[in-house]
């Protein structure tokens, strides 16, 4: 697999501007495609087999964050003037997914029975996740490098393959769609993606060999990055389920409005992580840069920390300026009458994943620049927000004000901390 050692930023900063501007935008689309897959399946599937093909998809929700994971360490060790002896080699991570895969595949052969779905659909969802780790890698990389716009094409080519294989069984077969097909439109879409993922490596992307015959990987060093980013996405993942689990135990007949509420108010957040995505390269870059000048580093990675946050706020004042005008009128359009009154919580739903996505923000760039506090911090934060929401969940309004004092804390916390450890860098430490 061939690297370049050359900063993809050094001589192209204006394509990685570009790239950095149009990234997020495409990433944002990226939402729809998905969403009119879930659209012809629930309109090709009976509710019961949409049910079973929604339990799947949880399942490898959670699993993805295996994936999601490696992606990120990856990402952190592959910026520019990093030798690339510290990665991984491809085969050492295509084995660790087939280990994972023939892992899954026995725990499901086990426990069947409790989720009730076929052999065949299993198996596909075990060869989604192996795909998905080894996709994941290639991910990392082009993240790292700063080829944004070849890692919006990967997410394309992942949600193309699938809906281009929904097309196919609708239009070409009679059975049409089940359970299992869909599944393997999902599989093959994420299949799709990982030949582009190795293939964009093995054709360089532009990247050659950084590789030093004489560096060494440090395992350890790896491992305790991979242990701070599986902490860092399971929390993620948790923060963002947490809440629709608490509505749907402790107050079921208003769980479907909150669902709704939620549709919108994190189209926030999903924007904010597609800028905190294209800021990976950039954040890495600035540590790789300016290694020798700790304040000038601290200082840009400081400003960019007030310039994010600024710009997700600007973008909570248009999301709720649009509130004021037409939003509400576009729910029982999309969902029916029945869901009307969730528009009476899209402002704090919305204000929640505004603060979230500065969270979030905050420790990605204490886990790229290697704080261990960041673990602590958000384990701090899960446990906050469950005891928040024992004592304080009669109406959707009580849990909409734990999560905003929660986070709101949380986010403060990650930004004093950042403050005082930022201080104790006297050098940018080598990845090694």
């Amino acid at each position: 697999m061939a690297f370049r050692s050359a900063n993809p930023m050094n001589g192209t900063k204006a394509r990685y501007r570009w790239h950095g501007l149009v990234f997020p935008f495409f990433n944002v689309m990226l939402n729809g495609f998905n969403f009119l897959f879930h659209i012809l399946a629930g309109r090709y599937l009976s509710s019961e087999q949409y049910g079973q093909v929604n339990a799947l998809l949880a399942l490898f929700a959670l699993l993805s964050v295996v994936g999601l994971s490696i992606q990120l360490v990856i990402a952190k060790r592959s910026y520019p003037k990093t030798d690339e002896a510290v990665l991984p080699a491809p085969r050492i991570i295509s084995l660790f997914a087939l280990s994972i895969s023939i892992l899954l595949l026995i725990f499901l052969s086990l426990t069947n029975p409790i989720f009730g779905t076929s052999v065949l659909a299993n198996l596909w969802l075990v060869m989604i996740v192996g795909f998905h780790i080894i996709t994941s890698y290639h991910r990392g990389i082009m993240q790292g490098q700063g080829y944004l716009l070849k890692l919006n094409v990967s997410f394309y080519t992942e949600v193309g393959g699938k809906l281009l294989f929904v097309f196919l069984f609708v239009l070409c077969t009679k059975e049409g769609l089940n359970v299992e097909r869909l599944m393997f439109t999902v599989m093959m879409g994420m299949l799709f993606s990982a030949i582009h993922g190795y293939w964009t490596s093995k054709a360089g992307a532009g990247l050659q060999s950084r590789r030093d015959p004489g560096s060494k990987i440090s395992w350890k060093q790896v491992g305790k990055d991979l242990g701070q980013s599986f902490v860092l996405n399971c929390c993620v993942l948790f923060f963002l389920s947490v809440d629709m689990l608490i509505v749907h135990h402790y107050l079921p007949e208003q769980s479907g409005e909150y669902a709704v509420a939620l549709k919108y108010g994190q189209l926030i957040y999903f924007a904010g992580f597609s800028i905190i995505t294209a800021l990976v390269p950039r954040i890495n870059t600035i540590r790789s840069e300016n290694e020798h000048h700790v304040k000038k580093t601290n200082r840009k990675l400081t400003t960019m920390i007030t310039g994010f946050t600024l710009c997700i706020f600007s973008g909570l004042m248009v999301y709720i300026l649009f509130n004021s005008w037409w939003l509400p009128q576009t729910i029982p359009l999309l969902f029916g009458p029945d869901y009307s009154s969730a528009s009476t919580i899209l402002v704090p739903v919305g204000t929640v994943y505004a603060i979230f996505s500065v969270v979030v923000f905050l420790a990605y760039l204490h886990m790229l620049s290697g704080n261990a506090r960041l673990m602590v911090w958000l384990i701090a934060g899960a446990i906050s927000i469950v005891i928040a929401f024992i004592f304080n969940h009669g109406n959707l309004t009580q849990i909409l004000i734990s999560e905003i004092m929660v986070y709101s804390l949380l986010g403060a916390g990650l930004f004093v901390d950042w403050l005082f450890y930022k201080k104790t860098i006297n050098v940018a430490k080598p990845i090694n």
